[in-house]
């Protein structure tokens, strides 16, 4: 039993990280910062705020909640890249009720879609079987140890 704990320890660090994670939680972190930082700058931008205005939700409101957005997908971003398989599902869950407070919120719901777009192709780079094996380190160790030398 201890050799094969060796074994699935040591076959943990053969697996690498599936590019499509990577390419989509760099995309996540690079878009979470750039966002933040275009909404900071543009906080007191008359043509945004009238914007907001039309929406159901004050625009004080609106910018909390962009911000906790953007800081729940930027950490979710990071500890994905840190292996952590909840992150995962703090991203899926927090993308499903953020489209749902958009649709619910937003006068043109069209603006909503190449957010959607963009949540569902993530999605699917981060729940395929690639990405399912390496966020599972037991499935991934068994895997490799079943493959022939």
């Amino acid at each position: 039993m201890l050799v094969f704990s060796k074994v699935f320890v040591g076959n943990l660090h053969l697996i690498k990280r599936p590019v499509s994670v990577a390419i989509s939680c760099w995309f996540l972190i690079f878009g979470s910062l750039s966002s933040l930082v275009s909404a900071y700058l543009g906080r007191d931008d008359p043509a945004m705020l009238a914007w907001m205005e039309r929406s159901a939700i004050s625009a004080e409101v609106q910018y909390a909640m962009l911000f906790a957005s953007l800081g729940i997908t930027l950490v979710a971003a990071l500890a994905m890249l840190q292996r952590q398989r909840g992150a995962r599902t703090v991203y899926l869950v927090w993308g499903v009720i953020d489209i749902a407070l958009s649709l619910a919120t937003v006068p043109l719901k069209m603006s909503v879609l190449p957010g959607v777009l963009t949540f569902v192709v993530i999605c699917a780079f981060l729940f395929s079987p690639k990405s399912n094996a390496w966020f599972s380190p037991r499935k991934a160790a068994n895997d490799a140890c079943m493959t022939p030398a």
